[in-house]
């Protein structure tokens, strides 16, 4: 017999309920009393007879949309119990509400306050979560702000834009929300226990952003803030077991943070207190309703391993696998829940064998299982567009190489194994690249791709350890300039859109991307850290392009064939990869090992790799000079957010430094490297450096070699050497055509307070390029340059100022000119790019440093590489004023006077500064002509910070 219901008064006891939801009991309740009422034991059940009696009355009628209404704001209670997603049962509902349910605005949003609540958590497509968005939207908009169901509507997009980042992966949309979240809870009508909650989940999120930031202090305060607020919520709190499952993680965090600062691991013990055993927390669970006991059990398993791994505690691996294992028991293969279960089983198992928690007897059993387990989990990923296929892959690589290493007496086995490590972990790679071009702003895309770089040198050195030179190029380059590859790609997505028939889309992406020009108002005004299309937008162009022809370049890297043509066009002799050997530090699954190499692509496409045993970063000459530095320059390579100067080391203490690690660069690197390459009849070689991580730091092309023309010299006198951040742009830059036109723009000394640069300026433009512009103090304003870029149809620009670099910032780095600034950012963010830019020189300090790192390469000069010019001259450090104006002047005038390209022109001012004997040329203004025997060629400070990339 069917048990009558009235819909409408179960509705009004849910919304009762509702408000004093505390416990899991109480969340159990709720389910019941759906069931109870509607005579149905089991969630779907439950859910077809209110879809079924609801399509049995008559349709178009406003008792059809009131029912309506009802049936949507009862199911988030039900897929507590169980997930129910019917898209089309769902869009028929709704579409009832809209069009025949009361007109009452209030009401409306009513009906999507009610669907948004608990159930939403478990949409599990980004599909069904902008659906959701969307729906919240337009309820939004037919509201005042300052009502509570505007409250309630505003918190539920927010907390659904951060399950949607965590599906697919955009910062932006992730850190909007959690602040978004955080003014609700301070200015909203809540009660005690409710603000304390929410503001510990607020935490949760802000530990996510911590821990993306690397930020040790950030992390330590918000996990004081959930220990708090644990100490004053009730023990059956219903989502206490989350925050203590969370807490145990960001605890773990904070020690891995602190054991990359430090290179000890110390367990983090403050605020810990006796952990929740899992017979414990099983019992807490089980009174929940099925779909959120899985949720819980995922949590807890989560937190004891994060627990046990620290200690080694074997027993604790063990029951956190068990908690995984009962998780699967409640959920299906297509849930997205399954397989984050599944990868964090595999996971679990590789690092009992990896680490040796488990018996030695038992470790080949847990290797073969956490293998099996990722590859179930990476193949149910289906690709880059998922946020766990790059992590699971590179776990599965690992694994593989790990299990190769143990068949020492296998020899066809452990190449199997080696084989699967280098394919999986090179596919798996690409996920970095989807990574970075999903998101909006350099911010969030150099975040991203923090790990990329060190992934990349892990398969490249089982490549090279393999022999496999061609995937040693493929897994390196993967992992360099994320940032700049997804700032050139911004300008491409429109065509291929429209290759697809996609014209809409692409409207909409070229109407976001059209930011207005920079300009003065623009550079000086503090701006929100996002630029270009919002990842909500990239993701579903990324979606769209999969089906593009050029789809491959989105994500894949170029070939060594594609390299040698880049190479050939550019008149260059070979690319090199500069790889450091492994540190003495063990990795997740095991001891490194592998020796510092030069990896080569020639012009011919060819691969070639030079083992170089003392190119290790912990090598004393390199660790001395990034400890120390240059005379002003920041010690230790790209700033670190959040810390203060220390007190700058003396002159000489610092030349010192630069003068060993040249003289360690030479012979560790460049003088077995020059022995390899072929010298040209009639010219040196001309290489391209991409030095791998902390290598960035080193002026490669000072470095001490012995010479043809005395006993030590400095390789620049031996070879051309550029510097580019990856093949990816080698091939971009190597693309553009030389302009037919040339007009110059000099800028300098905007801010009054360099004198050699305003005689550097009028020098380069009365002697080399008397028919451009030049721009001095309060001229050279950043609208001004920005202005001329746009009108110039190819041409030269020059710029004497400072440069600054600020990690954290909005503007990472920047020119300081007349009353503004000049930001990279505001070059590679939007669809703008200056083409027929020949050549950009910037004569200002740390132009080719980056805010985000070496591997990202993120700098002034990159970023006027990518907005469209094909040659730039930066500096690492900053320079000195004097010297660096003579140095300019030499650059142009061997630009000018002897018809040289920029690089090679760069290396002839160089050897200019080197020569004791040097001379002024004809032509050379007094000002300048009386500091030329001043110079003193064996100060590196004075010439050797200045480098060159592109053409």
């Amino acid at each position: 017999m069917t048990t009558p219901y009235d819909l409408q008064a179960l509705v009004w006891e849910i919304e009762q309920r509702a408000n004093g939801v505390v416990s899991g009991a109480d969340l159990a309740g709720m389910t019941e009393l759906v069931l109870d009422r509607l005579g149905c034991t089991t969630a779907q059940q439950a859910y077809d007879r209110l879809c079924e009696d609801w399509a049995a009355l008559p349709r178009g009628t406003v008792m059809s949309g009131l029912r309506a209404g009802h049936v949507l704001s009862v199911l988030p209670i039900l897929r507590l119990e169980q997930p129910l997603f019917d898209p089309v049962r769902e869009e028929e509902l709704w579409q009832e509400v809209r069009d025949h349910g009361p007109a009452d605005e209030t009401w409306q949003a009513g009906v999507v306050v009610k669907n948004s609540a608990f159930g939403l958590r478990h949409l599990t497509e980004p599909a069904q979560i902008e659906g959701a968005l969307a729906r919240i939207e337009g309820a939004r908009a037919t509201l005042p702000s300052g009502t509570r169901t505007r409250e309630n509507l505003d918190f539920a997009h927010a907390i659904l834009r951060t399950y949607l980042a965590q599906l697919g992966g955009g910062e932006d949309d992730f850190d909007t929300a959690v602040d978004d979240m955080a003014r609700i809870v301070e200015t909203a009508a809540l009660r005690p226990d409710e603000r304390l909650a929410l503001n510990a989940q607020i935490a949760l999120f802000r530990v996510h952003q911590a821990a993306r930031r690397a930020d040790e202090e950030a992390m330590a305060e918000q996990i004081r803030v959930l220990e708090r607020a644990l100490a004053e919520l009730p023990a059956e709190h219903v989502d206490m077991l989350a925050f203590e499952s969370n807490l145990e993680g960001a605890r773990s965090h904070l020690s891995l943070l602190r054991a990359r600062r430090t290179g000890r691991f110390e367990p983090a013990a403050e605020g810990a207190g006796a952990a929740t055993p899992p017979h414990e927390i099983r019992r807490r669970i089980e009174g929940l309703p099925r779909n959120a006991q899985a949720d819980k059990l995922a949590e807890a398993a989560f937190a004891v391993g994060a627990r046990a791994l620290p200690a080694m505690d074997h027993q604790g691996m063990l029951e956190a696998m068990e908690l995984q294992e009962a998780t699967l028991d409640l959920l299906e293969p297509d849930d997205e829940r399954w397989i984050r279960a599944t990868g964090a089983l595999g996971v679990a198992h590789c690092t009992m064998a990896g680490l040796h928690v488990a018996p030695p007897a038992d470790r080949p059993h847990h290797l073969d299982q956490g293998i099996a387990w990722l590859r179930h989990t990476l193949k149910l990923t289906g690709g880059p567009h998922h946020p766990l296929w790059g992590g699971t892959g590179m776990t599965l690589a690992r694994a593989y190489r790990l299990r190769g290493d143990e068949y020492t007496h296998d020899a066809r086995t452990r190449r199997l194994n080696y084989d699967a490590s280098r394919r999986v972990g090179l596919a798996c790679l690409r996920a970095a690249a989807w990574s970075s071009l999903l998101q909006s702003g350099t911010a969030h895309a150099a975040q991203t791709a923090r790990l990329a770089g060190g992934q990349a040198l892990d398969v490249a050195r089982w490549c090279l350890a393999d022999g496999a030179h061609a995937d040693a190029v493929r897994a390196l380059d993967a992992g360099r300039g994320l940032v700049l590859h997804a700032a050139t790609v911004v300008t491409t997505v429109p065509d291929m859109l429209r290759e697809l028939g996609r014209t809409e889309l692409a409207q909409e992406w070229q109407a976001v991307g059209s930011a207005p020009e920079p300009g003065e108002e623009m550079l000086m005004a503090a701006r929100a850290a996002v630029g270009g299309p919002s990842s909500r937008l990239r993701r579903r162009v990324l979606e769209a392009l999969a089906d593009s022809p050029r789809q491959h370049g989105l994500l894949d890297v170029p070939s060594p064939g594609d390299i040698g043509s880049a190479l050939r066009a550019m008149g260059a002799t070979a690319v090199v990869y500069l790889v450091p050997g492994d540190e003495d530090v063990a990795g997740l699954l095991g001891p490194p090992h592998g020796s510092g190499a030069a990896v080569i692509v020639t012009a011919d496409g060819s691969t070639d790799a030079l083992e170089l045993p003392d190119l290790t970063l912990d090598a004393p000459p390199l660790t001395t000079y990034r400890a120390t530095g240059t005379p002003g320059r920041d010690a230790g390579g790209p700033p670190e957010a959040g810390t203060l100067p220390e007190p700058a080391p003396s002159p000489a203490t610092s030349r010192a430094a630069l003068e060993q690690v040249c003289a360690w660069a030479g012979t560790a690197v460049m003088e077995p490297l020059l022995s390899r390459l072929p010298r040209g009849y009639g010219r040196v070689p001309s290489l391209v450096l991409v030095p791998m991580g902390d290598l960035g730091v080193v002026p490669w092309h000072a470095a001490r070699v012995r010479g043809r023309r005395r006993s030590r010299g400095y390789a620049c006198e031996e070879v051309d050497i550029s510097y580019l951040p990856s093949a990816r742009l080698l091939c971009d830059v190597a693309a553009r055509p030389a302009a037919g036109t040339r007009r110059t723009l000099v800028v300098g000394n905007p801010t009054r307070d360099l004198h050699h640069a305003g005689e550097e300026a009028q020098a380069v433009h009365s002697v080399f390029h008397p028919e451009g512009d030049l721009l001095g103090p309060g001229a050279a304003t950043p609208a001004a340059v920005t202005d001329w870029l746009r009108r110039q149809q190819g041409g030269l620009l020059h710029l004497a100022c400072h440069g600054v670099v600020r990690q954290g910032e909005r503007h990472s780095a920047y020119l300081a000119l007349s009353g503004g600034r000049l930001a990279a950012e505001e070059l590679t963010e939007g669809a703008t790019r200056y083409r027929g830019l020949d050549l950009v020189v910037l004569a200002a300090c740390r132009t080719n440093v980056s805010g985000h790192g070496y591997d990202e390469a993120y700098s002034l000069s990159t970023a006027f590489l990518v907005a469209g010019a094909r040659s730039v001259i930066g500096s690492l450090w900053p320079v000195p004023d004097e010297a660096t104006s003579l140095l300019m002047y030499m650059t142009h005038h061997f630009m000018s006077h002897e018809g040289l390209p920029p690089g090679a022109a760069l290396r002839s001012a160089q050897s200019w500064m080197l020569n004791e004997r040097r001379e002024a040329p004809p032509g050379m203004p007094d000002r300048l002509r009386a500091r030329v025997g001043h110079i003193d060629g064996d100060d590196l400070t004075a010439w050797a910070g200045f480098t060159h990339l592109g053409w």
